[in-house]
């Protein structure tokens, strides 16, 4: 049996130790409210772990964006080792230019800087769609 996948993969940090690992979960949250169904969250730990259904789920989607927090770039890493391609990277600190505070960090962030994160990304999102389109 064949699962279904959605167009868009959002492969996001999550990490909710930092205040920009906190940042990617929410943005990730948002995109998801916004496209709805033609997006689906990927399960990054689950990939960390070379869970192989969840590695070939990923391979299938057409579209993914990765998100990381922060200058580690572990998602980035995460998808690179496996051989995953990714459409658009969007890092937190490099491209919001939003320092990441440290570990135990979390609620040190703004709803202006989540809001900003988001907007940036469904931008990338619908300029990768209609690049598309127009191909």
């Amino acid at each position: 049996m064949t699962m279904d996948v959605p167009d868009i993969g959002i492969a996001a940090c999550g990490s909710w130790s930092s205040n920009t690992g906190m940042i990617t979960g929410l943005v990730a949250s948002k995109i998801i409210e916004e496209l709805g169904s033609v997006a689906g969250i990927l399960s990054v730990p689950a990939l960390a772990n070379k869970i192989p259904r969840q590695v070939a789920i990923a391979k299938r989607i057409p579209h993914i964006i990765v998100i990381d927090g922060c200058h580690n770039e572990c998602v980035k890493k995460i998808f690179t080792e496996l051989g995953i391609k990714f459409d658009a990277y969007v890092n937190i600190e490099y491209d919001l230019g939003i320092k990441k505070k440290g570990p135990f960090t979390t609620p040190q962030y703004s709803f202006e800087e989540v809001k900003n994160a988001a907007s940036l990304i469904l931008k990338k999102i619908k300029g990768m769609m209609q690049s598309e389109k127009d191909a």
